[in-house]
């Protein structure tokens, strides 16, 4: 009879356990408790951690205030300001600059255009004689002076 009540016992507590729930439904239960449990948690400790930062926050700020407030007041002074000076190494002339090289004229195409000076082509183009007298004198090269 005790055994018979026992049985009788433990098979009502079997089928009202599980209520007819699948594994999958019981597993998102448990899910969703644990995540709003977590949730709950998190907020919790973002709070006390936040109320820690802002207590420690306002008493360093009061004793910087505090701080402030003992120093001698600065008055009328004027700040001297000491201009440092760099110690040189020694002094280096600049490299020489060098001009870029002339552009290379061909030589066929400068006679068919009439030299390299825009003079000598308006006059050639205009068909007046070549002022040779120049050239010559500088080919000449006469000695002393």
């Amino acid at each position: 009879m005790i055994l018979l009540g026992a049985v009788a016992l433990v098979g009502c507590f079997v089928f009202a356990s599980f209520d007819k729930i699948t594994l999958a439904q019981q597993k998102e239960q448990i899910a969703l408790s644990v995540t709003s449990q977590l949730e709950a948690f998190r907020t919790e400790k973002e709070n006390a951690c936040t109320e820690l930062v802002n207590v420690e926050a306002s008493t360093r700020f009061n004793a910087w205030v505090e701080a402030e407030a003992a120093k001698p007041a600065v008055g009328g002074k004027k700040k001297t300001y000491v201009k440092k000076t760099v110690p040189s190494g020694p002094k280096v002339d600049p490299l020489p600059q060098t001009p870029p090289p002339p552009p290379v004229v061909d030589p066929k195409k400068s006679k068919m255009e009439g030299g390299t000076k825009v003079e000598e082509k308006k006059s050639k183009i205009e068909g007046e004689p070549a002022n040779n007298v120049e050239k010559k004198k500088s080919k000449m090269g006469g000695g002393g002076n």
